[in-house]
């Protein structure tokens, strides 16, 4: 969290930053929804988040949506999906990094739903997303279980919308010749 350049992030609320790095946001089974441009440090938060968990003893696991979708379908394949699922359950706090870079097949959403209905209420997720909530559909691909699933992750959520231009871009203009 230390290295994260809150200067070039306007419009994000330090302080709530700090108070969820002593993941009181975990023992309350809240999520956390970090959702805006590409570029803006949605991955960078999530993981700072994580390590902060991980230093108070919480279990966590970091995965992107992609990978937990084809890891998911592989278990299922393997018939290891119950081991699966049980596995991700178990976590204190699980991030899943990108959900909306990529659509998933029909099985990888119905799988994902499956991990995010297994830990509503009962365990942390934080989620980072380029997309709005009205465009998950797009992502999930069926409307009625995107309503269910977004019902369920933004419950009691954290939602930090990061609309501010990407810290990346900026980095990149200022080493570049004029």
């Amino acid at each position: 969290m230390e290295t994260f350049d809150f200067d070039a992030a306007p419009g994000l609320d330090v302080r709530l930053m700090k108070e969820l790095a002593n993941c009181d946001y975990v023992k309350k089974s809240r999520n956390i929804i970090f959702a805006g441009k590409s570029g803006a440090g949605k991955t960078h938060l999530s993981t700072a988040l994580g390590m902060e968990a991980c230093k108070q003893g919480i279990r966590s696991r970091f995965v992107t949506g992609c990978g937990l979708a084809n890891e998911l379908i592989e278990a299922r394949d393997e018939k290891q999906l119950g081991r699966a699922v049980k596995r991700y359950a178990s976590y204190g706090l699980l991030i899943i990094d990108e959900l909306g870079y990529i659509p998933f097949s029909k099985e990888g959403a119905q799988l994902i739903f499956q991990i995010l209905a297994e830990r509503h209420e009962r365990k942390s997720v934080i989620i980072t997303t380029n997309k709005g909530f009205g465009d998950w559909t797009e992502i999930f691909g069926d409307p009625s279980m995107t309503a269910a699933l977004l019902d369920r992750v933004t419950h009691k959520a954290h939602i930090i919308n990061c609309d501010w231009d990407s810290y990346r871009l900026k980095e990149t203009l200022k080493r570049s010749p004029k």
